[in-house]
């Protein structure tokens, strides 16, 4: 069954909101020979099924997905990929990972733009296969991890309790969302 995972909440409030208007609008046609009980049974299922779609919509199911302003590493790993990241890739990047004239920033503008509305492990995924230039792979997938973490923090993400895993399934349901305003 399809699932509308990248329309946020007034993208499945109008898209429920469409079927509802849909199903009322066909129900004369399709369902004309049905009793009022029938039609009121109908429609307040349809209701029920937009306020369920709205909860999930309001609050990630417990796995689901999440943002990367959602604390989703901590500040022990934005350390360690500190650690990384000075010797490795400052070169290029710069120590403020905003870019230089040998190589493109990794935050604010990428993440909140070129990659917006992408999983985390987009933008992991892409640093593990091409980064360091030449050398692509040399850190394990969880050296990769503390410093896209590092990342975040140098970005303004806030740091949470739990570390960012380095496996798609744990990147994959964190979304890269453009700074909040404020």
């Amino acid at each position: 069954m399809w699932k509308p995972t990248n329309l946020g909440l007034a993208g499945r409030s109008a898209l429920v909101a469409v079927g509802i208007a849909a199903l009322t609008a066909t129900s004369a046609f399709a369902f004309g020979n049905m009793s009022a009980e029938q039609r009121a049974a109908l429609e307040a299922k349809a209701t029920d099924v937009a306020q369920v779609e709205q909860v999930e919509s309001e609050a990630p199911a417990e796995g689901g997905e999440r943002t990367i302003f959602d604390g989703v590493y901590t500040e022990e790993q934005a350390d360690r990929g500190m650690g990384f990241f000075g010797p490795d890739c400052a070169t290029c990047h710069s120590n403020t990972a905003r870019g230089s004239s040998a190589a493109p920033g990794l935050i604010g503008y990428t993440l909140d733009s070129k990659y917006a509305d992408q999983s985390l492990y987009t933008y992991f995924d892409y640093m593990r296969a091409n980064m360091p230039p030449g050398n692509a792979g040399w850190f394990t997938d969880q050296e990769y991890a503390d410093i896209v973490a590092y990342l975040l923090e140098l970005h303004g993400a806030p740091a949470g309790d739990a570390e960012l895993e380095g496996t798609e399934e744990a990147l994959s349901t964190i979304m890269i969302v453009p700074t909040p305003e404020g």
